[in-house]
C-alpha cells in the first residue's frame, strides 16, 4: 500500500475480494498516519490494531538508504515503526496481513446524555465482557459536534457515545 492512500482506497481494493485490513473509522484518513499511530477501528477487537497487522514497510532512512523493515529484516527499525516513536525515516510502502471480512461490516453510534454516563458505562462494561470478538465497541465522551449523522437535538450538548 502506498503511503498516500486513504482508508477508502485500501478498503475499495481489499473489499473486492472480501478481505480487509483492520483500519480506522473515517474513510478520508491516510493509511500512513493511522498505521504508525496504532490504528483503531471497527474490526479491531477481532483482528487487532492496524499496526498489529503490518507485515513490513519500505523505509527511506535519514542517511538516504532504502530499507525493508519486518520481523526478520531490520527488526529494530520495524520495532521503532510499530510504536517506538517517530522520526526513523519516511515510509514509502506498507504491506499488511489481510483478513476474510465482509462483504459488509455493520457499524453505528448510540448517543446518550452525559448525565447517564455512570449507568451506561456500567452496562457497557458488563455487556462487553460477554460480547463476541466480532463486536468492537468503544466510548466517546465529548460535546457533540454539529455533524450531519448526529441528530440536531444533540449538537453542542455533552454526550456519551457508544461506537
Amino acid at each position: 500500500v502506498e503511503p498516500g492512500a486513504t482508508l477508502a482506497d485500501v478498503d475499495a481494493e481489499t473489499q473486492a475480494f472480501e478481505l480487509a485490513v483492520p483500519t480506522g473509522i473515517n474513510s478520508t484518513t491516510g493509511i500512513s498516519g493511522l498505521t504508525l499511530g496504532g490504528g483503531f477501528g471497527w474490526i479491531t477487537r477481532k483482528f487487532g490494531l492496524t499496526i498489529d497487522n503490518l507485515l513490513c514497510a519500505d523505509v527511506v532512512t535519514a542517511d538516504g538508504k532504502l530499507l525493508r523493515a519486518s520481523q526478520t529484516e531490520n527488526p529494530d527499525l520495524f520495532w521503532a515503526l510499530r510504536g517506538g516513536g517517530g522520526n526513523f525515516g519516511v515510509v514509502t510502502a506498507f504491506e499488511f496481513k489481510l483478513h476474510q471480512v465482509g462483504p459488509q461490516v455493520l457499524s453505528g453510534l448510540v448517543v446518550h446524555p452525559f448525565a447517564d454516563a455512570q449507568n451506561v458505562l456500567r452496562e457497557y462494561r458488563a455487556a462487553l465482557e460477554a460480547a463476541p470478538n466480532e463486536l468492537t465497541c468503544w466510548v466517546v465522551m465529548r460535546q457533540a459536534p454539529p455533524l450531519p449523522f448526529l441528530p440536531a437535538e444533540w449538537h453542542g450538548k455533552e454526550v456519551l457515545v457508544l461506537a
